[in-house]
């Protein structure tokens, strides 16, 4: 490294600190200026979810005490199909989960579905607005009364009622048709309406995937319509499953869960025709699928795609904005980045956030 770059680094760290402080002092002594009580009415909690089929609907015999897969230890991550991955945590009575880049991780989803009870250690420090989906008081509980494990009647019993109240739980909260649902009710939209969701940066997003998943099949089971741009065709059912397996993840979860609809052909295919949908109100609502600091133009307003057109033709309780980044958007925290995009945003539409911290 050149000494020019170590300058410019330095310059960049010490920039860094020196806005965060000012936007600290500026919220500490002219509030107004955010008018952080306005903006959170149009804020949200949105969590992961898992596609209804994944989702047990008993708990299954456990021949194991613990699931094989341990977060962090590569070793442990040999599976390469779905039917073994969730076969490995269906057996097993417990299965080890933390913290990941956020809070809110597709393992602990995977870990419910499966009628196995999460042992995850630092759950007591998530915010209350993040994770909302998860039933952390039941599992904090459980920890704490079944671990460490006793081999006797009286631990297999509670286990048994446990494990059964974090099934049904999940089955009724964290499906992606709930999450949708839930979604669908703050956005003010009906599921016979019509919502173009413009997926904004193509790489994987399991916020945007797995909400898409069940808004698609809500509003198409309602003669309604959820149509997304540009396509993501890992997500439809003619998708190559070899294609599928190289996917984020291996695919687990999220690849080719989707019939492409037999009316494709009347929908926009390109900028111009999608452009010119929006111009014309063919749309009840727009959603856009990935917003954030980390996602550059593609996630800021006034660069994301059509954004021109879009608050030109459409009112602020028309448009959503889904923000499923690692970082905690943190609102008693103005001096961060994130808090600020985020702010700025709900003044321009309902904002849908995996990592919450509203108070």
């Amino acid at each position: 490294m050149t000494i020019l770059q170590k300058i410019s680094n330095k310059w960049e760290t010490y920039t860094g600190r020196g806005k965060t402080y000012f936007y600290r002092a500026i919220d500490k002594l002219y509030p107004q200026y955010y008018d952080l009580k306005k903006v959170k009415d149009s804020i949200f909690p949105l969590g992961y979810c898992l596609p209804d089929e994944l989702i047990l609907d008993k708990v299954p015999e456990k021949t194991s005490l613990w699931a094989e897969v341990v977060p962090g230890l590569r070793e442990t991550y040999r599976f390469s199909n779905e039917k073994d991955y969730y076969a490995m945590y269906a057996k097993a009575q417990f299965a080890y989960t933390w913290k990941k880049g956020g809070w809110d991780c597709l393992r602990h989803y995977e870990i419910l579905a499966n009628g196995t009870i999460p042992a995850f250690p630092d759950l007591e420090a998530c915010p209350n607005d993040t994770l909302t989906h998860l039933p952390k008081e039941l599992i904090l509980q459980a920890n704490k009364e079944l671990l460490p494990w006793k081999d006797n009647p009286d631990y297999h019993s509670k286990y048994q009622k446990y494990a059964a109240a974090i099934l049904a739980h999940c089955k009724e909260n964290s499906s992606c048709s709930a999450v949708a649902t839930g979604f669908l009710k703050n956005l003010g939209a009906e599921p016979k309406q019509k919502i173009l969701f413009l997926n904004c940066d193509t790489n994987v997003n399991y916020s945007r995937e797995l909400l898409f998943i069940g808004l698609s099949r809500i509003q198409e089971s309602h003669k309604g319509l959820c149509y997304g741009y540009p396509k993501l065709d890992f997500l439809y059912d003619n998708f190559p499953l070899e294609k599928a397996d190289k996917c984020y993840g291996k695919g687990f979860g999220y690849t080719r869960r989707l019939t492409p609809s037999t009316d494709s052909q009347a929908l926009p295919t390109t900028d111009e025709e999608v452009e010119n949908s929006i111009k014309q109100g063919h749309w009840d609502f727009i959603v856009y699928g990935k917003m954030g600091t980390e996602e550059g133009v593609l996630g800021l307003a006034p660069t994301c795609p059509f954004w021109k057109t879009v608050s030109e033709v459409y009112t602020k309780d028309q448009i959503a904005f889904v923000y499923g980044g690692d970082h905690i958007q943190n609102l008693k925290d103005m001096g961060s980045a994130h808090s600020r995009h985020l702010s700025t945003h709900a003044k321009l539409g309902k904002c849908f956030v995996r990592e919450l911290k509203l108070n």
